[in-house]
């Protein structure tokens, strides 16, 4: 699988938040959770309670703070930065986002397009889930 991206994290836990709610969702943000707090707690030396931690130290996993876009951004790279200098945690990283991301995003997801040395001669109609009759008038 290829490396995550900060954006791709992004985008997955969008995902995960506006399509997948109930039990499927809160276990993938828990998930995540577990993952930023090995990455947040990684030192014995840090604090406990610093950004997005549970500052009572009880094991829980970090909130993950989907309705901050500034605040997930920055975990999102911190997540990504150390993934990178941690094979371990790089791996679970990319089986979340094999898990909960792709699945997420492939949800809805149309890929219309028009491209190249295409020639178009008549109408075209590109979209999806169309419902009722489609017409150009008379021809």
């Amino acid at each position: 699988m290829d490396p995550v991206t900060a954006g791709a994290l992004i985008a997955a836990v969008n995902a995960v938040v506006s399509g997948a709610g109930g039990e499927a969702g809160r276990r993938a943000l828990e998930a995540l959770g577990a993952l930023s707090r090995r990455v947040l707690r990684r030192n014995p030396s840090d604090p406990a309670g610093g950004p997005g931690v549970d500052p009572a130290g009880d094991g829980e996993p970090v909130a993950i703070p989907y309705d901050d876009p500034e605040r997930l951004r920055r975990l999102a790279e911190l997540l990504v930065e150390r993934a990178r200098q941690d094979p371990e945690l790089g791996r679970d990283l990319a089986a979340w986002m094999s898990r909960y991301g792709t699945p997420a995003q492939e949800v809805g997801t149309v890929h219309n397009s028009i491209s190249g040395d295409a020639r178009i001669t008549g109408p075209v109609i590109q979209g999806r889930d169309f419902q009722g009759p489609i017409s150009f008038g008379s021809q």
